[in-house]
């Protein structure tokens, strides 16, 4: 039975904990692949909204969870996401490879050390150790969950460390590594493994949703470096980061707003300023699920998302953020850059120096929840005319199907196509 990956084709913020919550309706089990507490899932409920930041979102759905040893793991603020999500839900299981590095207070404190000292040039991390924490990590200078708990060869490293940044931030080791044992035994009893749990699942006949954090364009080497997350954010780093092979996952759901968005610096070729990017941004509640900083706003962008599909084989789409669009009167779409190649550029520099070239199209009606209730009933065909045409642009552009359209916040404000 199927493995299906949710990945983002954007900056990140296309909605994937929405997206993952749906798909995973029946699933048997959620699996958090990559990235860290960087990330923040928003599923809305009737009586609440809730942001996850380690658990797949998806866990609301499944109630069943794995986070894969690709996963930065910051064990308190899984802790928090277990209370969160079994307010909610009641109980969760959760297994967590051993495997996973651990967030400590070092990583955090160099995390903000570090954008201090890039100055002018600092690229908008979220301040949650996750950088630092992938340079220990790489460097075989990292703390897996399974290293703390069996507490024998930690000390090398510790001293490790304390050369290396005792001069550049104050910490102390001692403090910390208590602190990690600590929440380490809270979670002994979760750690288990994650790659016999999801093989177990798949060969029963059970269906798995992995969930990726943040968007393609913040891959560690097919984004828009520096500009980028400490992980790989593409399909492909779904087996790596859960531990199995390519032939577990079957399909690839892509997933993308119906506009673009992007939280911190780095290049942004279709972003816009005024009063319609306000007014989106109001609409869409386009201020970040872990930061809170406002989102930047911009059209839909087709080279970019092209890039995006070639490198995740997403083989449908999930458009999300149609009904906040509804109401403008023309919007628009970029076809293609003018000055650049064909291939999509390498560097910042020939990024922002684009010049995006825009197909503008007739808007559609204001999509509010009397409508959502019509078109949740009814289906694509109630659906306005122009918002189709600018559906079937999207998929012309892409050749890929447009499977499932996003018309409100709710899990189950969908459109299937």
């Amino acid at each position: 039975m199927p493995g299906i990956v949710v990945v983002g084709l954007q900056w990140g913020d296309e909605g994937k904990g929405k997206v993952s919550a749906y798909l995973a309706r029946g699933a048997s089990l959620a699996v958090r692949f990559n990235g860290g507490a960087n990330a923040g899932h928003t599923v809305t409920l009737p009586d609440r909204t809730l942001s996850l930041h380690i658990l797949p979102a998806a866990t609301i759905s499944t109630k069943s969870a794995a986070i894969g040893p690709g996963v930065y793991l910051d064990l308190e603020e899984m802790l928090r996401d277990i209370a969160r999500l079994e307010e909610v839900v009641g109980k969760v299981g959760v297994v967590v490879s051993p495997r996973a590095h651990l967030v400590t207070p070092l990583q955090v404190g160099l995390d903000a050390k570090m954008e201090e000292l890039r100055g002018g040039g600092s690229i908008g991390t979220t301040r949650r150790g996750i950088g630092p924490t992938a340079l220990h990590k790489y460097g075989r200078l990292g703390l897996r969950l399974c290293d703390v708990l069996d507490a024998e060869d930690i000390g090398d490293i510790v001293k490790v460390w304390v050369r290396l940044w005792g001069g550049v931030i104050p910490f102390n080791p001692e403090e910390i590594l208590g602190k990690m044992r600590g929440l380490a035994e809270q979670v002994r009893g979760m750690v288990g493994d994650v790659s016999s749990l999801i093989r177990d699942k798949l060969s029963s006949g059970g269906t798995v949703v992995f969930e990726g954090a943040q968007g393609t364009m913040l891959d560690i080497d097919h984004g828009t470096y520096p500009y980028v997350t400490s992980s790989h954010t593409t399909s492909a780093s779904a087996a790596i980061g859960s531990g199995v092979g390519l032939r577990s996952i079957a399909s690839v759901v892509g997933v993308a707003k119906a506009y673009t968005t992007r939280v911190g610096a780095g290049p942004f070729p279709t972003e816009i300023a005024g009063p319609v990017a306000d007014m989106i941004r109001e609409r869409g509640g386009e201020y970040g699920a872990t930061t809170g900083r406002p989102r930047r706003i911009g059209w839909l962008d087709m080279p970019q998302l092209r890039y995006a599909c070639m490198l995740n084989d997403a083989d449908q789409i999930f458009l999300t953020r149609v009904d906040t669009l509804s109401g403008l009167e023309r919007v628009k779409l970029c076809v293609k850059y003018e000055g650049v190649g064909e291939s999509y550029p390498e560097k910042v520099k020939d990024l922002r120096s684009v010049n995006p070239i825009y197909l503008e199209l007739e808007g559609w009606p204001r999509i509010d929840e009397a409508e959502r209730e019509r078109l949740r009933r009814e289906g694509y065909g109630a659906l306005h005319r122009a918002a189709r045409r600018y559906l079937e642009r999207v998929e012309e552009e892409l050749g890929i199907a447009v499977r499932y359209i996003g018309i409100g916040p709710g899990i189950m404000d969908v459109i299937v196509k």
